[in-house]
């Protein structure tokens, strides 16, 4: 079959995607943040449920920071990106089931 297939690793091109793009813009939010002494509530790390939940909500436009949108703005899109590419993988198995 080669649909289930081609929606598999569709999938998986988007998770990782999204994954190698975080990898460059969470480290450098949550960073920003912690240079501004911001951070606080938000799990210490950069990989952190909390931090993820601040970024995909967009609670960080209301800091009104001009510095931190350039940075959390494609964070928060790569973490919308991981999200479906995880739907489309778990889809594609589903399918080849």
């Amino acid at each position: 079959m080669f649909w289930p297939d081609l929606v598999l690793m569709t999938g998986l091109g988007v998770l990782t995607a999204g994954f190698t793009g975080y990898l460059i813009f969470g480290p450098l939010s949550f960073r920003h943040l912690e240079d501004r002494e911001a951070e606080a509530g938000l799990g210490g790390t950069s990989f952190a449920p909390a931090f993820w939940a601040f970024l995909l909500s967009g609670r960080y436009r209301a800091l009104k920071d001009r510095a931190l949108d350039p940075l959390a703005t494609p964070a928060r899109i790569m973490l919308w990106t991981m999200a479906v590419g995880i739907v489309g993988t778990a889809f594609g198995f589903w399918l080849r089931a």
